[in-house]
């Protein structure tokens, strides 16, 4: 029961997505560059080899990091033979895409109900080192030639969620300085991971120059996934994964920031800010109603590209937060107003993004309560 509901998240999110006029390839910009695979040598196997970690789950195939940890110059070499033919031929081996998952219990809710387990997925080791070369190939090559934008901060090398909240802040504060009105809205995407569309996915590998051999290797690589349920001894059978991007992969999170990469080109008049799927819309301007046309022109804008890339959003958690300082925000006689589908878009003091409760005077007292709550929590 827990496997067919995990492997259903996704596509019952993609049959109730509201059907558009536009296609996700009017978004997309392609690119004249072109990816392609470089030769693995077997040192660089070893040097990843001996750098696992034992402890590291094992999967299906029941081979331990700790096995290979130990004997890294016995099989490195073979490895290598393994990884530069799946290259060259564009195949991705069947038996390492099959993963094992672990629901894990969210401590609320009833404990028969699936809603209340998350998915704990955990592929072959072998599979994640050849993963990882990949990976960092595949990572050098969007970043040499600037593909990932530049308002996505998530999964990124010299980025992390303190950047993020550092250069968001940094920005409402020098607009409240000037005597504008910094609104934010907070988008809330369902289940994002578990509902890209592979189709979609690997059209968008091609515009941004993977294509040829490398792009029949993604092909092969996101093509006929399986995963098995497992709960102490008791195992389910296993089932086709339809869509979304691979759980407890390496290269999982970056073909996710690939897949909504274009997401900024629906946008005319806010700024984006990303952190995988967590993301916000900001426009700030001293007219409020500059600013309710504005954002409300970018929300249907968003709409659309995510009705055309498959992808939901979850109108009961977005909201919005006017930020800017006291006194400002005591000399407005209105609020601005958002709305999708007659769904009004609720506004909000405080909110939490990545980790931290921000409120909209930016003086922090309600992350200072949040954390004191929290401490008194785990003391007592």
């Amino acid at each position: 029961m827990l496997n067919n509901f995990f492997i259903e998240i996704g596509p019952t999110l993609t049959r109730n997505v509201t059907n558009v006029d536009t296609t996700y390839e009017e978004f997309l910009c392609a690119t004249t560059k072109q990816f392609n695979f470089e030769e693995i040598t077997s040192a660089h196997i070893l040097s990843l080899l001996s750098k696992l970690c034992k402890s590291k789950a094992t999967g299906l195939d029941k081979i331990s990091a700790k096995l290979l940890r130990e004997y890294p110059d016995l099989i490195a070499e073979s490895l290598t033979i393994i990884f530069n033919q799946s290259l060259l031929t564009g195949i991705f081996p069947d038996d390492w895409k099959s993963a094992r998952v672990t629901p894990l219990y969210k401590n609320s809710g009833k404990g028969n109900n699936p809603t209340n387990y998350q998915p704990i997925s955990v592929i072959p080791v072998m599979a994640k080192v050849f993963e990882r070369v990949v990976y960092d190939q595949l990572y050098h090559y969007l970043t040499a030639n600037r593909i990932l934008s530049r308002y996505q901060s998530g999964f990124r090398s010299l980025h992390s969620t303190v950047t993020a909240l550092l250069e968001a802040t940094d920005s409402w504060a020098m607009n409240i300085d000037r005597g504008l009105v910094n609104t934010v809205v907070f988008l809330d995407l369902k289940k994002a991971f578990d509902t890209v569309d592979h189709n979609i996915l690997l059209k968008k590998l091609q515009y941004y120059g993977i294509r040829s051999s490398c792009h029949e290797w993604f092909t092969s690589y996101l093509n006929n996934r399986t995963q098995t349920c497992q709960i102490n001894c008791s195992v389910s059978t296993s089932k086709l994964v339809k869509c979304g991007v691979p759980h407890g992969t390496i290269l999982g999170p970056l073909l996710f920031l690939l897949y909504i990469n274009d997401l900024p080109n629906c946008l005319y008049f806010s700024q984006p800010r990303m952190y995988a799927d967590d993301t916000s819309l900001t426009f700030s301007s001293a007219d409020l109603n500059c600013i309710s046309d504005g954002l409300n022109y970018d929300l249907d804008g968003v709409f659309i590209w995510l009705s055309a890339n498959k992808l939901t959003l979850n109108l009961t958690k977005t909201e919005f937060m006017l930020v800017a300082s006291r006194q400002k925000l005591s000399t407005l006689s209105e609020t601005p107003s958002f709305s999708r589908n007659e769904h009004p878009v609720l506004q909000v003091s405080s909110a939490k993004s990545l980790g931290m409760h921000i409120d909209q005077n930016l003086n922090w007292e309600c992350h200072r309560v949040f954390a004191k709550d929290c401490f008194c929590f785990r003391c007592n």
